[in-house]
Order: structure tokens, then sequence, then C-alpha cells
């Protein structure tokens, strides 16, 4: 996981990484933000490449841990 390094996250980013902490799925996701399960799903795996984690679990913890939402 990434410590030191900053994060940027766009705003989308951010609301995407919010839904993932409250644990709704790509589906749910798509439908929240009213675009595409395909969107959704970018979306998801880009914040998984940033933040170099395994799965939206532990990008929920990532982001809890270094206060990325509220």
């Amino acid at each position: 996981m990434i410590i030191e390094k900053e994060v940027k996250l766009t705003n989308r980013e951010k609301q995407v990484l919010e839904l993932i902490v409250k644990g709704l799925n790509n589906r749910q996701i798509a439908k929240e933000l009213n675009f595409s399960i395909h969107t959704a799903k970018a979306f998801v795996c880009i914040l998984l490449h940033k933040f170099n984690v395994k799965n939206r679990v532990e990008a929920a913890v990532f982001a809890t841990k270094h206060k990325l939402v509220s």
C-alpha cells in the first residue's frame, strides 16, 4: 500500500470511493452515479491501482486509514 505518497483523486473518484466504503457493488455505484457498470468497474480499477491494493475491501480500509473519505 502507498503510505507516504500523496494520492490525488478526482471528484468522481472520490464519489466512487465513498460508495465503495459504504459497501456498494459496481451495479449499485453505476446506478447511484448515473453511469454504466463498465464505467463503475473502470473507476474501481483506477482506485485499486492508485492505492496499490488488490480489492475493494483493501481500498476501503486504505481510504478510511488515510482519511480520504468523510
